[in-house]
């Protein structure tokens, strides 16, 4: 340290005793977009915490780079291993890079072709069961969807799980972690309130499940060449199993909640900008009927579904990106010339980012061709990261594009979803803020 690093300014608006915390549960997006407005790192104060807020893109992705300073910790990163446990979505340091080395080939490029036969599969499956004229709960069907594909990829196995219970035991926990997460004093998700009661049913549920398919699969002891499969058999150096059926748990835990919601999240929410601006919908459906005629995509054409995957990248920027993730210092040190201490806690938002006028020159307008290839260069790096960088991005970031542009492709060359007169979907206040409701009417467009 020298005497020429700053020290962050504390932000505006901090109450007693609560600090900023109250302007943290009711809107966190806004409140951490207003911090962009000012210095590259500020600080806020959530109960009697002090957390240094990164607010320029650069800065976040030199902390997201530098692992060995910036590590996964703090009262946010806690709450969120409280349902993860030790999972690559948490874990750290060398246990985290030998876990991520065991998982990895399950994402190698021709299990990712293997993946990709099985989305087209259940597209294909799903967007069948419409009927013309009808109306669709869309934010539902692309939770079972989103579910269905994990389930296929981690347990190839007849597990006999009710995928409608687990994706609302799924829906309620994530909802409930956020609010875990947002509640700086522990206090009101302590209660026992209707809401907090169902997050831990449903937490159990969930925990229950997975440990009873994990229980089967050793009991079984046949290689089903599935995602489960890969890591229980998986072996280290002295030829004993690599991962105890707790890690186990952790790791399937971790691949269902971020394999299943993200996806579902982003996939309603593309539908619902679709149909509410009328020249995407009209560029999507020309670029589908030449690729796909009316037939569910599959990897071969993924290559050829360019404007597909620029609505899919403008829906993250828009609407799911996470409010707000969190690091903590493993010594004093210093970035963009700001002194942060050994043990502070660090926030960074990409929600934040991604609504920023001066990285995103009209945020509130959903514009896929911001994504065309020229127009991205202007885009400063480390201001759109959708399934982070570095040793702890997103291990299934290929397999997610993957199932989104195949399902979302099979939908649009089969069906033209419109919105239901009167209704206006909302986020929830959730870590992928999904859409409260999607109800929409199907329009066929093949036969």
């Amino acid at each position: 340290m020298t005497n020429t690093l700053r020290e962050p300014v504390m932000a505006d608006g901090r109450l007693p005793l609560l600090g900023h915390g109250l302007r943290m549960k009711r809107a966190p997006g806004d409140f951490l977009l207003s911090l962009q407005n000012g210095d590259a790192v500020s600080m806020i104060q959530l109960g009697r915490e002090t957390a240094y807020v990164l607010n320029d893109p650069e800065l976040i992705r030199q902390a997201l780079r530098d692992t060995e300073t910036f590590i996964r910790g703090g009262p946010v990163t806690e709450r969120f291993r409280a349902m993860f446990g030790n999972g690559l979505g948490i874990s750290e340091g060398e246990f985290h890079r030998r876990q991520r080395a065991i998982i990895q080939p399950a994402f190698h490029r021709n299990k990712i072709i293997e993946y990709a036969g099985i989305s087209s599969e259940i597209a294909d499956d799903y967007t069948k069961r419409w009927r013309d004229g009808e109306r669709v709960a869309v934010d539902e069907e692309m939770d079972s969807l989103a579910l269905a594909n994990v389930i296929r990829v981690m347990f190839s196995a007849d597990t006999g799980i009710d995928q409608t219970r687990f994706m609302s035991a799924v829906s309620t926990v994530l909802g409930g972690l956020f609010q875990r997460v947002a509640d700086s004093t522990g206090l009101i998700t302590a209660l026992p309130t209707p809401a907090n009661r169902r997050y831990r049913r449903s937490e159990e549920y969930l925990r229950r499940t997975i440990h009873d398919v994990i229980s089967a699969y050793r009991a079984a002891d046949v290689d089903h060449g599935d995602l489960l499969s890969m890591m229980m058999f998986a072996r280290d150096e002295s030829g004993e199993p690599a991962m105890s059926d707790q890690q186990l748990h952790d790791e399937v835990m971790t691949f269902f909640i971020a394999g299943s919601n993200t996806i579902s999240n982003t996939l309603a929410w593309a539908c619902h900008e679709i149909a509410t601006h009328p020249d995407v919908e009209r560029a999507m459906h020309a670029e589908v009927d030449e690729v796909l005629g009316g037939r569910p995509a599959a990897h071969d054409d993924l290559a050829n579904l360019t404007y597909t995957r620029r609505v899919i990248t403008e829906t993250l920027r828009y609407r799911t990106q996470g409010l707000f993730l969190s690091r903590v210092t493993a010594l004093d040190t210093e970035i963009g010339g700001y002194a942060i201490p050994e043990g502070a806690t660090v926030l960074y938002s990409f929600h934040a980012l991604n609504h920023n006028p001066a990285i995103h020159p009209r945020p509130g307008q959903f514009d896929p061709d911001r994504w065309e290839p020229e127009r991205a260069k202007s885009i400063p790096r480390g201001a759109f990261m959708p399934f982070s960088i570095g040793t702890h991005g997103c291990i299934g970031d290929q397999l997610a594009w993957t199932e989104m542009v195949i399902t979302l492709a099979t939908i649009a060359t089969r069906w033209r979803l419109t919105s239901v007169p009167g209704h206006v979907p909302q986020p929830k206040l959730a870590i992928t803020m999904p859409v409260d409701s999607l109800p929409m009417i199907a329009h066929r467009r093949v036969s």
